[in-house]
């Protein structure tokens, strides 16, 4: 009896330590993953960048355990917090030690596309294909169906004149199976300028290389930032700029000669009558008070006559009737 209870509780406890180690088990694989089936391995991305350094005619990177480790902490960390960036955990950055650093996510990315495409730009490029030799690390994690890459690189001597990516990757296609999907390009306006409006499922590399022209110069023509290395369907870019304006010959247009016409003869005016100007006036010399006075003779001679008949009478009035 004792036995068999003895047998029935060592049961139970290993069925309860095995419900705990897959339930442990569940919990990790619903987290962080390192790889996945469309992400590929740490190995698999720095063999595409060393594939992509031999078809340059550049020496691989070697690979280095710290920076493996030091690429794929960081790796987790962007998974953890679903975004990428440069700060790390602990707030520092790779340029802080003097190692050189690409960062990307997607959505089921392929190593190919995140080379191409993402890192296409000239600041991602110079990383994969600047320095003639370096150590190498990379880190891959998956949460979801997003992955997050990690490349650093402890550079060593600098190559000069390295080809702008554009012509980097046409070299490597010679050697390299990189496929594309073809576009339809845009056909030059009137002035030269040539427009192309993103159409979906193309990428900045493969509208450079449908162009023959660099990532940099689509960029800097569009007004985009060198670090920009995504488009969107619907978005405008401008692959080349207007030419300068050949001036136009204005086309002048000679006057047709007009056909004279006979000229009417002009009316002619009646001559109005001519008006007698009228004699002026000679200014005489006003007369004197003497003249006037014998103008008016007339009216003296009554007042004498007057004045005499008054003295008469009162003559006449003192001198006898007043007497008699």
């Amino acid at each position: 009896m004792q036995t068999r209870y003895n047998n029935a509780i060592m049961r139970q406890i290993a069925q309860f330590f095995l419900i705990a180690v897959l339930a442990l088990t569940l919990v990790g694989t619903a987290g962080v993953q390192p790889v996945s089936a469309q992400a590929g391995s740490a190995a698999d991305l720095i063999n595409a960048v060393n594939a992509l350094r031999q078809g340059m005619g550049l020496a691989p990177y070697t690979v280095d355990s710290y920076l493996m480790g030091f690429a794929q902490t960081h790796s987790n960390y962007m998974a953890s917090i679903g975004q990428w960036t440069h700060t790390r955990a602990d707030g520092t950055t790779a340029t802080q030690y003097g190692i050189k650093e690409n960062v990307a996510m997607g959505t089921n990315m392929s190593i190919q596309y995140c080379i191409y495409t993402v890192w296409s730009d000239w600041v991602h490029w110079q990383t994969m294909t600047t320095y003639a030799t370096g150590k190498v690390g990379a880190g891959v994690a998956v949460s979801g169906d997003v992955v997050y890459y990690t490349l650093n690189v402890l550079p060593g001597e600098s190559v000069v004149n390295q080809p702008a990516p554009t012509s980097a990757v046409q070299q490597l296609s010679q050697s390299q199976p990189v496929t594309f999907s073809s576009l339809i390009t845009s056909t030059p306006g009137p002035d030269g300028a040539i427009i192309h409006t993103v159409q979906y499922g193309e990428t900045l590399w493969t509208i450079a290389i449908s162009y023959d022209v660099p990532i940099d110069q689509i960029l800097t023509n569009s007004g985009l930032s060198q670090g920009t290395t995504q488009v969107f369907e619907g978005q405008v870019l401008i692959i080349q700029l207007p030419s300068d304006p050949t001036p136009t010959p204005t086309i002048t247009h000679t006057p047709e000669p007009l056909t004279p016409t006979a000229t009417q003869p002009r009316p002619t005016m009646t001559p109005y009558p001519t008006r007698t100007p009228a004699p002026t006036a000679t200014p005489t010399t006003p007369p004197s008070a003497l003249h006037l006075a014998l103008g008016e003779g007339k009216n003296v001679g009554l007042g004498l006559i007057l004045v005499s008949g008054l003295g008469l009478i009162l003559v006449i009035y003192l001198g006898f009737i007043k007497k008699s």
